[in-house]
């Protein structure tokens, strides 16, 4: 193992700034790098990184891992036939054809309901100024999910202080669990009574299906509905506030995004460029040996997906973002068996967010300062290395003119 003098802070300002440089030491110097702090390896090629994500001999599940310890099991760490058996039940919401029909009954209407409001506060003048973190990436998310799990939308504003505990005692470094479990606990409560006063014919996608309506409530799964809170909104946040940092960063004029298969390329090379999540959590089920590291049965693997989207031998220039690039591998929807089950859904989020934006306003731009901007290149200050988004991203969107074509009802 190399004894290369490579720091390693994930809560450090040096690498909240820029990972990027010391990704790049590691893969070169040592890609299986133990760290103390988190008793964990951390593998940081892209060869490497899939190859594990791949292998059904390296486990999700482990009884003292945080996420466990918070919703119980569930399909985030879980293996075998319990995880195939879990994938089976959400399969028919998140397939293709249901993802169509959601992009019609939830997706739209959620965007709509955000835009609505910033075209509403514009009123006659020509721009206005939007927190679009605040408003537009969480707003977005949030919406749907309310929507997707037959919740009042109004309820977005109670459900989001309790979810980010929940994301913060899965990051690295974790936040405290005694909190994400006091506000697992309220949002059970409040799930239950929702599910004690849906009412016949009502809809509630997600909940109707892990939750018949008629039959006896079970108990067992409310982590997991609560871990889908999580995972349809936070990593979404992170996604959505990537999208519009590159945008700006970059020069793109929003209405080039009305061109489908351009947006398309925009929201997957976003993603392997900065993709919202930088680590996944894996345990060796047996001895291995990676590049003459061995790593103990039982150890626990960090994957490092931000540093395989930038490995100089899996991809060309990988530190410049390029829509037109033909290698569009991805790994920020992990790989393998667990693969994220909502992909085709959160791909028509960004989608439909985006598409919306280029028709209903003329042109977006920075507005106010950013920390960390640096000339010829941005950096761009985060928090989290799980959920990794922009603290802040003021914007200045203007009127569409007239003339202009509009969206497609």
């Amino acid at each position: 193992m190399s004894t290369a003098p490579v720091k390693l802070d994930f809560s450090s300002d040096e690498f909240l700034a820029d990972p990027w440089p010391i990704y790049k030491e590691l893969r070169r110097s040592d890609p299986v790098h133990w760290s103390a702090a988190f008793n964990a390896f951390l593998v940081t090629r892209f060869e490497d990184v899939q190859a594990l994500l791949a292998d059904r001999e390296v486990g999700s599940g482990f009884p003292m891992r945080s996420s466990r310890r918070l919703f119980g099991r569930t399909l985030l760490d879980t293996d075998g036939p319990r995880h195939r058996d879990l994938r089976k039940l959400f399969m028919p919401l998140f397939a293709g054809a249901s993802v169509k029909r959601l992009r019609t009954e939830i997706l739209i209407p959620a965007v709509d309901q955000v835009l609505d409001s910033i075209e509403a506060e514009m009123g006659a003048k020509d721009e206005v100024d939007v927190e679009f973190m605040e408003r537009v990436a969480v707003g977005v998310p949030y919406a749907m999910v309310t929507r997707l799990f037959g919740l009042p939308p109004e309820d977005a504003a109670w459900l989001r202080p309790r979810v980010l505990p929940l994301a913060g005692a899965i990051e690295f470094p974790a936040t405290s669990l005694d909190s994400a479990l006091a506000a697992k606990a309220e949002l059970i409560d409040y799930l239950k009574g929702k599910l004690a006063d849906r009412r016949e014919g009502g809809r509630m996608p997600f909940l109707d299906l892990v939750f018949p309506p008629g039959e006896p409530l079970d108990e067992s799964m409310l982590g997991t509905a609560t871990l889908f809170l999580l995972a349809g909104t936070e990593t979404s946040v992170a996604t959505i506030g990537k999208i519009m940092y590159a945008v700006l960063a970059h020069d793109v004029d929003l209405s080039t995004l009305a061109d489908q298969e351009y947006r398309t390329q925009v929201v997957r090379e976003t993603l392997r460029w900065e993709p919202p999540s930088h680590t996944i959590l894996r345990y060796a089920t047996r001895d291995l040996n990676l590049h003459g590291v061995d790593v103990p049965r039982r150890s626990a693997l960090l994957l490092s997906l931000g540093s395989a989207s930038r490995d100089e031998n899996a991809f060309e220039d990988p530190d410049s973002w390029r829509p037109e690039r033909t290698d569009q591998r991805l790994l920020a929807f992990s790989s393998g068996p667990h693969t994220c089950l909502g992909i085709q859904l959160a791909l028509a989020e960004f989608d439909t967010l985006f598409e919306r934006l280029s028709h209903r306003f003329g042109g977006v731009r920075l507005s106010g300062s950013l920390d960390g901007v640096r000339p010829g290149f941005w950096r761009l200050r985060e928090r989290g290395h799980i959920f990794r988004r922009p603290d802040h991203l003021h914007v200045r969107l203007e009127r569409k003119r007239a003339g202009s074509s509009e969206a497609d009802a």
